[in-house]
């Protein structure tokens, strides 16, 4: 789902900076930054350390000569306290040709743990052109890429932000230097035994009930931030601002959840030229796994919103927003694309080997069979048309399919469309086909506990129809081409298949009504036959309601029915948690660490738990 929570502060910055972005490729999404040669120097120089005892700070107010904030040079602790403040470091038109970047060691302020917000540092050049870099509140040390063509000439260095939230952090070291440091790699160096007796059917049975952190490390679009994979480890908190806690993980849990499904974006999160993914991100999953495992939950780590497009917008330069699609063909870092382009697959498939090596490197004999892997999230082609036949519409999320609509009186009206014939729909079966394949081979090729580790494995659209065998239900209005295929896998009995399962209440959002009853009844039946009677679970990895429109009463109809017949099936259901948005699909409201409806909650759990 992509129920995003975006913060207005920061949206205000954008437009009122809207020239001070940190690359000089603006606008070129083809041609990151960190794919680019580093400048030359013409001499190796040490670190040129400045001099914060000339700090200055902006006024409280313009002309009134009260400063914004202070630094304690003891401590290194910098304060800035009202909405609009600065700290300006000035230089004489400084000439920084031999340096190739911006170092910054900072760190949040240990008395005062409130103050550790977002900020900017920013670089203005002689022309007064200005550049800037968002200081993530999960990050203690960045390098900001000095422009090529201006850095022989600098004017100031500000850091600063705006917010109605005073900010504090101690500064360790801000100078210029010629080289950057990369973190290494994340390896797994733990010892955990698995427990390879367990089958998939056993597991997926222990798993019952589990909500989605989602909204979390998921996020990747920002509206007004056109360059995405500058957002770094903040991007953790631009689709929902609470910060994942180990109070949070625990109470679900100690509620009566016993899984946990980790949504995570990647594409956004390389940051050189052989798909390395930012080993400090990678960190910071690693940390909310082990709170889960730590606290007992199934956890369920996948790749999730690579493939993606349709939902994101950009700032145009008259203000207005835009639809952003992934380009085509798909170029570097943009994550993967299920089309029968060949280009888009090369790309999509060494983009899924590199990060599933690097996601099993840094997970693998440190952790049972507690943690799961979920190869992608909702695979689709998202460009929602097919250049190669013009096809232009309802082919993303009904691939190869036939969508019916329901009349007030529960019987078919009639189809919202009808994609069962298109060419380009079919031939995207066998490419995530292919797809799955691959992800599952990079998992397995890092051995350890991966080899045998449980995966689980989505269709297109991770629909319930789009894995179906071939089926033309016209009388319930379910088809499929029947064209999905499980990967072939060197472990035994460790293949889980994944669904996504949402109401599908009418337009008029009332009533939980027969028909909707009678899809999930054959649908999960169906797959009951097709795959859990042959040694595969199913998990709807993804479900939810909206409380608004939807009634309580009729929400309650629903997911009593949904979770009494995968129960019946020995089927696991992930609820689709959004966040703290009181109104959304959110249940745990993260804030103030309690349930939004508790009875609701408590009627999954006990219907999921039932024997």
């Amino acid at each position: 789902m992509k129920n995003k929570a975006i913060i207005t502060a920061i949206c205000i910055i954008q437009v009122i900076f809207s020239g001070c972005r940190t690359s000089v490729l603006s606008g070129n999404l083809n041609i990151k930054p960190f794919a680019m040669p580093e400048d030359k120097v013409s001499k190796i120089l040490e670190d040129y350390n400045f001099d914060f005892s000339d700090i200055k700070f902006w006024d409280t107010e313009t002309g009134s000569h009260i400063p914004c904030g202070n630094y304690d040079p003891s401590s290194n602790i910098l304060n800035l306290n009202v909405k609009w403040k600065a700290a300006v470091l000035y230089f004489n038109d400084f000439d920084a040709s031999n340096y190739r970047y911006i170092r910054f060691d900072y760190e949040p302020n240990p008395s005062a743990p409130e103050k550790n917000l977002e900020f900017r540092l920013q670089c203005i050049y002689s022309d007064n052109s200005k550049e800037n870099i968002l200081c993530e509140r999960k990050r203690t040390r960045l390098f900001f890429r000095l422009n090529g063509k201006k850095k022989k000439s600098i004017k100031q260095i500000l850091i600063w932000c705006i917010t109605d939230n005073p900010v504090s952090y101690k500064i360790n070291k801000l100078c210029f230097t010629q080289n950057k440091i990369i973190p290494p790699p994340v390896i797994d160096s733990g010892m955990s035994a698995f427990n390879d007796s367990l089958s998939a059917i056993e597991l997926v049975k222990n798993m019952k009930l589990g909500w989605n952190l989602g909204n979390t490390f998921d996020a990747h679009s920002f509206h007004w931030e056109e360059e995405y994979y500058k957002c770094g480890l903040e991007s953790e908190f631009h689709w929902c601002d609470v910060e994942t806690t180990r109070e949070l993980i625990d109470f679900p849990y100690d509620s009566g959840y016993k899984t946990i499904r980790i949504p995570v974006t990647w594409f956004n999160h390389i940051i050189d030229d052989k798909y390395t993914i930012d080993p400090d991100w990678m960190m910071r999953v690693k940390s909310v796994v082990d709170m889960a495992i730590n606290k007992g939950y199934y956890v369920i780590l996948n790749e999730h919103h690579s493939v993606h497009g349709t939902h994101e917008t950009r700032m145009q330069e008259n203000g207005n927003y835009e639809k952003r699609r992934m380009p085509y063909p798909l170029t570097y870092a943009d994550g993967y694309i299920v089309s029968s382009n060949k280009q888009d697959q090369k790309e999509s498939k060494a983009f899924l080997k590199a990060i599933w090596t690097q996601i099993a490197t840094a997970f693998n004999n440190g952790y049972d069979e507690h943690l799961i892997f979920e190869t992608m999230n909702e695979p689709r082609n998202t460009r929602d048309y097919h250049p190669e036949i013009k096809a232009q519409k309802n082919h993303e999320w009904q691939p190869g399919l036939k969508l019916a609509y329901y009349k007030s009186d529960g019987t078919i009206g009639g189809y919202w469309c009808d994609n069962r014939k298109c060419p380009e729909c079919l031939k995207e079966y066998n490419v995530l086909n292919e797809y799955n394949q691959v992800c599952l081979d990079a998992i397995r090729a890092t051995g350890g506990n991966n080899s045998k580790r449980f995966v689980m494995i989505p269709g297109l659209c991770t629909g319930s129809q789009s894995v179906l065998p071939e089926t033309e239900d016209e009388e319930g209005g379910i088809f499929s081409p029947g064209l999905f295929k499980m990967p072939q896998d060197s472990a035994s009995d460790k293949l889980i298949l994944t669904i996504h399962k949402y109401p599908g209440f009418d337009e008029d959002h009332i009533e939980f009504k027969n028909h909707q009853q009678e899809e999930i009844s054959c649908t999960l039946s169906l797959l009951n036959d097709y795959y859990v009677k042959k040694g595969i679970p199913v998990v709807i990895g993804e479900t939810g309601a909206n409380k608004l429109p939807d009634s309580l009463e009729e929400r309650k109809k629903w997911i009593s029915f949904l979770c009494s017949t995968a129960r019946k099936y020995g089927m696991s259901v992930i609820w689709w948690d959004c966040g703290s948005k009181e109104d959304s699909m959110a249940e745990i409201d993260r804030i103030n660490k309690k349930f939004y409806e508790p009875d609701f909650v408590q009627l999954m759990i006990d219907r999921m738990s039932a024997d």
